[in-house]
């Protein structure tokens, strides 16, 4: 049976409320939201409201116009930086982000639209946010920050951005992929104007849906990236401008946004206090099975406190996509080796070279899967341990 240790790419195992969401939603029943006034497109709009409103509750927005569904995390991101930024525009952001946010940005950078400069990160992978005074321009626009590494799983602190900036009007965006789910995130408390998340990870959803969530001010200074069907004002030429019309164009996809439902409505059921604390224990676990092998490094915190259970780890003679390949073929156990769409939080470590061996978890996790992960360990060639 396979172990799954690659949750910081996809939650691969899903609650059962998950997939059976899916399934009903496949049967038949729901139509096409907002497209018609049959009873199947009712249906299908009153899904979407309820999504919207659940995870309005868990990311503190209590207005469902103000989330908005995607097909990913990477959609959201691109539509608020190419529906935000105007020539002329500058961009802080940091050296430990996704490619998802660092790709956009030098393509808007390369297109003569914007300039950018990124804030350095230490040893551990923590964001330098005191050095935001430096950085910031009086055409400064935007902050946008990942809320933790997808490479060493550090939270940063977020909440502490506003209030260092000069300028309290700059948007602060924030990229939620691999904390939603895991943490408490809430766009009022990080004094954020956005944040993008993506279904699939920490929510539970299926892969294919994602979406971000707004205030009025960010959305009063953002156009629609994409133009089309929206079943709203379809007399007109022009696209909606209303919430969440501006930034749905096409047909939804109902059977993913059915089972990020039911994920996020099992996440609200367990509560995220018992997951965060499920979580903990777990990484207490890994973290001390990881202190007896003296050949195993570590690259970000080594304690549990401040993190997400993603660890990225190098062998002192074996390379990370040999040890994962192994991991894989001969004990069962998926892990993530390479650059994982962060190569500049790689330099952080010196690891962009040789990439490095990811292990990451959720609440779903059982001890006995970590300890088949040492046990595979203590048998690689080249791992000594006490």
């Amino acid at each position: 049976m396979m172990i799954y240790l690659d949750c910081a790419s996809t939650s691969l195992i899903k609650p059962q409320c998950v997939t059976d969401a899916v399934c009903k939603a496949m049967s038949g029943n729901l139509g096409n939201p907002g497209r018609g006034s049959g009873k199947s497109s009712i249906e299908s709009s009153r899904l979407l409201f309820e999504t919207r409103t659940i995870i309005g509750t868990l990311f503190g927005m209590p207005s469902p116009d103000n989330v908005i569904l995607k097909s990913s995390v990477t959609e959201s991101l691109n539509t608020i930086l190419i529906g935000l930024l105007k020539k002329g525009d500058h961009v802080i952001s940091s050296v430990m982000e996704h490619n998802s946010v660092l790709r956009p940005l030098e393509r808007l950078r390369k297109s003569g639209i914007i300039t950018y400069d990124l804030l350095g990160a230490d040893s551990f992978g923590r964001i330098k946010i005191e050095d935001l005074k430096g950085l910031e321009k009086k055409e400064t626009k935007l902050i946008i920050l990942t809320h933790a590494s997808n490479l060493c799983g550090t939270i940063q602190d977020i909440s502490s951005v506003r209030q260092l900036l000069r300028n309290k009007d700059i948007f602060v965006v924030i990229d939620a992929a691999q904390t939603a789910g895991y943490i408490p995130v809430n766009i009022g408390n990080l004094s954020a104007d956005a944040v993008a998340f993506t279904g699939h990870k920490g929510l539970l959803g299926p892969q294919g849906t994602g979406g971000f969530i707004l205030n009025d001010r960010i959305n009063h200074e953002m156009m629609p990236v994409f133009t089309g069907g929206t079943g709203s004002d379809s007399s007109s030429l022009s696209h909606p401008m209303f919430l969440p019309d501006k930034y749905e164009a096409g047909t939804a996809n109902v059977p993913g946004i059915a089972g990020l439902s039911a994920g996020v409505n099992h996440i609200l059921e367990e509560g995220l206090d018992s997951i965060t604390a499920k979580n903990q224990w777990l990484m207490d676990h890994f973290l001390n099975r990881l202190k007896k092998f003296s050949e195993i490094f570590l690259y970000g915190i080594d304690i549990s406190k401040g993190r997400i259970p993603c660890f990225s780890l190098t062998f002192s003679d074996i390379d990370p996509s040999l040890a994962s390949y192994v991991l894989d073929n001969e004990f069962g156990i998926t892990t993530r080796s390479g650059l994982h769409c962060a190569p500049l939080a790689h330099k952080v470590f010196g690891t962009d070279t040789s990439g490095s061996l990811r292990i990451s978890f959720n609440h779903l996790t059982s001890e006995c899967d970590i300890d088949a992960l040492f046990s595979a360990f203590s048998m690689l060639k080249g791992v000594s341990h006490d």
